[in-house]
């Protein structure tokens, strides 16, 4: 299995006269050269060029050559993958389905214990980012490099790794806790300790919480 990374982000895109946004709905279609855009969007290459630079110092945008049967190779301009994510997508309706129909075949149980499985693989991945057993630090850096805005609290007896950002909130949402089987398996199998969850942004609290035994 693939190493998952979650979006560090969620972009959006304004369209509302915004001829960067519509340089990007063009680029989606086809990849196209400054000539192209401006004959598409109706705006001077001049005002295109400028568009351009901010997108590709954005990292939204990119260029390759092709080389022409004579003169110089022509500039065409191309999405990066960070780009492609600004688009809409149905992967939340499409992960709904998959996981409506696990339920409904094989019960709830049967997607938390998927959800263990999935955590626990993905774990794997980021084993060689933990410094030392029990290193909790290192899981909150990479809980919040994956988005889930993570910290840590100290209490007697346990810590508490606290996420304030639901990756798959839709999704939570409307089956409930058993999606966070996902981080609480990641987060054990990280540590290599007993983590207990107590409290998740699905039931109306304010983060995901989970505990981890302490000595």
């Amino acid at each position: 299995m693939e190493k998952f990374i979650y979006p560090s982000a969620f972009y959006l895109i304004m369209h509302v006269a915004d001829p960067r946004s519509d340089i990007l709905d063009t680029l989606k279609r086809k990849n196209s050269s400054v000539d192209e855009l401006c004959s598409q969007l109706g705006i001077s290459p001049t005002a295109t060029r400028q568009h351009l630079s901010i997108l590709e110092r954005d990292g939204l945008i990119t260029r390759t050559s092709v080389k022409e049967k004579l003169g110089r190779p022509k500039v065409f301009y191309l999405l990066t993958e960070k780009a492609e994510k600004l688009f809409p997508n149905a992967y939340s309706d499409f992960f709904k389905w998959i996981i409506k129909d696990i339920i409904d075949r094989e019960g709830p149980e049967a997607v938390r214990a998927l959800m263990g499985r999935l955590g626990t693989e993905q774990a794997s991945h980021y084993k060689g980012r933990m410094r030392n057993d029990g290193d909790v630090e290192s899981v909150v850096e990479i809980l919040s490099e994956l988005g889930g805005f993570a910290e840590m609290e100290r209490e007697e007896g346990h810590i508490l790794i606290k996420e304030y950002n639901c990756l798959v909130y839709e999704i939570a949402m409307e089956f409930g806790e058993i999606m966070c089987e996902f981080n609480r398996s990641f987060i054990s199998s990280l540590l290599n300790a007993r983590v207990e969850q107590k409290s998740c942004i699905a039931n109306g609290d304010r983060c995901c919480s989970f505990a981890v035994e302490v000595d």
